[in-house]
């Protein structure tokens, strides 16, 4: 990955002119357009090119043709470790930390993992949207440590972000089982969460993700295992090759919509900016997510809108689930609600 979020780019095809916001996955970047920064573009890492005009050029610099040098790798996470031991740790938590820039506003923030426990983790992270995918980590983080994450920006908070956790605690025997929590970051919620951040010491917006590490006594699992298969339907066992979800979680099931339609002019604006490449990859992305999330969340079904059309979108999604180890089965046949128009996945 040469190019980091802020990096000035170009088009390759079009010469427009942007800036890196996101790192999703598969070599694809999100760019913001300079001349419509209201909207954002998907586009595949060797399709860009430095915008070299746009960096700022030191007096007396001299240019001279040749290869051109490996861009240098993007410097490793912050790991601050404390000095002290926290007499009353919270657990880990999830703190966003205000960049105030040159005028004093607030538009990014720095995002970090605290741990303000004596105890050491393998940890998932994935601060997402229902668009985009804005962190992806994966790494360990150690007693009395804040682990740097990454950015976080204002605008994303418009888009209802969603923050998943899975970790593990490292003993003398080995890794224990992993533990889970998903969060959705409201803005109301967000700005009422202003506390100083343990580790850091600085102001940041913070919430608790994991304050509970035993394992469960085996009574506690039996009963917790009861209720839940009175409250949820029967769904097949997540594969360990897919994402884990959290067995049961009433409150997120209950507000889950289990449809998306993935006409274009639903999901982004400026889609005519587009070719019809662009726009397969980005339904599929919509698609895929929220597939992922139904798996998570435990739900038994979800309707993916795809409509008539020339049937590419409808082969692509089927060509997905076809090969997904969560997917019990699919179809394609008239519904009262959609017509021949949407997808039926049922898990």
């Amino acid at each position: 990955m040469l190019y980091a979020i802020g990096t000035k780019v170009r088009l390759r095809f079009t010469g427009e002119r942007g800036t890196i916001t996101g790192i999703l996955d598969e070599g694809m970047l999100m760019v913001r357009l300079d001349n419509d920064p209201d909207f954002e573009i998907p586009t595949f890492e060797e399709d860009l090119s430095r915008d070299e005009a746009s960096e700022p050029i030191s007096a007396g610099a001299k240019f001279i043709m040749g290869k051109q040098e490996a861009k240098p790798e993007a410097p490793p996470a912050r790991r601050i470790q404390s000095q002290y031991k926290i007499l009353k740790p919270k657990g880990l938590q999830l703190a966003f930390e205000p960049m105030p820039g040159r005028d004093g506003s607030v538009s990014r923030y720095k995002v970090w993992l605290l741990n303000d426990t004596q105890e050491e983790f393998l940890m998932e992270f994935d601060l997402f949207t229902n668009s985009r995918d804005i962190l992806v980590v994966d790494d360990k983080i150690a007693a009395n440590t804040a682990l740097e994450l990454g950015d976080f920006l204002s605008d994303d908070l418009n888009d209802a972000p969603e923050a998943f956790l899975r970790v593990q605690r490292i003993t003398t025997a080995g890794p224990d089982e992993p533990l889970e929590h998903q969060l959705k970051i409201r803005p109301k919620q967000f700005f009422n969460s202003l506390l100083t951040a343990p580790i850091l010491n600085v102001l940041a917006y913070q919430f608790v993700m994991l304050d509970d590490f035993e394992p469960k006594k085996k009574q506690d699992l039996d009963d917790l295992r009861s209720f839940a298969k009175q409250q949820t339907p029967k769904r097949v066992a997540s594969p360990a090759s897919s994402r884990p979800y959290k067995a049961f979680d009433p409150e997120a099931l209950a507000t889950f919509v289990p449809e998306i339609d993935l006409h274009i002019e639903n999901l982004i604006n400026g889609y005519a900016r587009l070719d019809k490449g662009e726009i397969l990859r980005i339904q599929m992305q919509h698609a895929q997510r929220i597939v992922e999330k139904a798996l998570r969340l435990g739900a038994p079904r979800v309707f993916l809108i795809h409509g008539v059309g020339e049937g590419k979108l409808k082969d692509a999604i089927a060509s997905y689930l076809k090969d997904h180890p969560g997917v019990a089965k699919f179809k394609n046949e008239y519904h009262h609600k959609y017509g021949y128009g949407a997808t039926e996945v049922i898990f």
